[in-house]
């Protein structure tokens, strides 16, 4: 059976290589297994959010200002 993450493994060193970043053979497993966890990561970073929980819209200054609130 292959490893189901072997096509990522294997674009991640295209990239690394295409950025010049060479890894040195004792830690490439480490920097492959942490891509695999950003990847995963970024599942939760990219969620529909409505416009009332967009940093704009949820936090304010006005509780730290020491200016009058604008009416």
């Amino acid at each position: 059976m292959s490893d189901p993450f072997e096509a990522f493994d294997a674009e991640s060193r295209s990239l690394l290589a295409a950025a010049g970043l060479g890894v040195p053979a004792d830690l490439l497993a480490g920097v492959l297994s942490e891509a695999r966890a950003l990847r995963r990561a970024t599942h939760l970073l990219r969620q529909p959010r409505a416009a009332a929980h967009e940093p704009s819209n949820v936090f304010s200054l006005v509780a730290y200002s020491s200016l009058p609130p604008a009416v």
